[in-house]
């Protein structure tokens, strides 16, 4: 078993087919997540299985939330080759656990708070950027933080260019994002819209997670990847101070 490091991308998944053949999206088992003891650190497990190979794959995410990156030696990935057909996706799991027991105990995430979800006040889909923005798809999701007067708002923009399949120029779609979040007159950027992932096609804001002491937030993003067998949706961290 080989066990490699990841970018904090996050989530692995399965790929099924309906009846008709088409490609049904269904996101990896989720096993842990939650915030340090000292609310400073962010951490989510899962697993997944390949439905034709039946090889489990389990990944770690580990975040400095202050710095939204992967602390050192915290994303962490499996990469079994076919004879661990026979290896439990928990055994995958356990496999990184015991891969980060001593980081995870140093940075006190071994009795996790699982946050607050916020509640989402609105979604909207913003159609007013013009052409030479370069910007294809942009959404606006306000939340509910401390106050009802004082709401959290996340802009998420994107940029795709389709596959030579899809009429694009390029071997494979790529698509580029970045995060804007505005709070209690204070503005951040999260993301780099000249940074594309190739065979990604679309981003989407799924969930905003408050630490227990209210100080810091956790998005996690819908990521759609385009595969041979069909569309993969992944998970995508990012992690900001909330602006007091």
């Amino acid at each position: 078993m080989k066990i490699s490091t990841a970018l904090p991308v996050a989530v692995s998944i399965i790929l099924l087919f309906n009846p008709e053949g088409l490609a049904t999206a269904i996101k990896a088992s989720h096993r842990m997540s939650g915030f340090s003891e000292d609310n400073r650190h962010y951490i989510y497990l899962e697993s997944s299985r390949n439905p034709v190979t039946e090889i489990p794959t389990a990944q770690i995410q580990i975040i400095d939330i202050e710095n939204n990156a992967c602390v050192r030696d915290g994303c962490l990935e499996t990469e079994y080759d076919r004879k661990a057909y026979s290896t439990t996706n928990r055994a995958a799991e356990d496999d990184l656990l015991n891969k980060t027991s001593t980081l995870r105990h140093d940075l006190r995430l071994n009795r996790l708070k699982v946050g607050i979800q916020l509640p989402i006040i609105e979604r909207k889909i913003n159609r007013d950027y013009p052409p030479r923005s370069g910007i294809t798809r942009s959404e606006t999701v306000s939340f509910r933080v401390k106050e009802p007067t004082k709401p959290l708002f996340i802009r998420l923009d994107q940029k795709y260019i389709p596959s030579a399949l899809s009429g694009g120029f390029s071997g494979a779609a790529r698509t580029s994002m970045r995060l804007v979040i505005n709070y209690n007159y204070y503005q951040l950027t999260l993301g780099d819209l000249n940074y594309y992932r190739d065979a990604v096609t679309n981003y989407a804001i799924r969930e905003v997670r408050l630490s227990p002491n209210r100080d810091n937030i956790v998005v996690l993003i819908d990521m759609s990847h385009q595969m041979e067998e069909g569309i993969l949706d992944t998970t995508f961290v990012q992690s900001f101070p909330l602006p007091q």
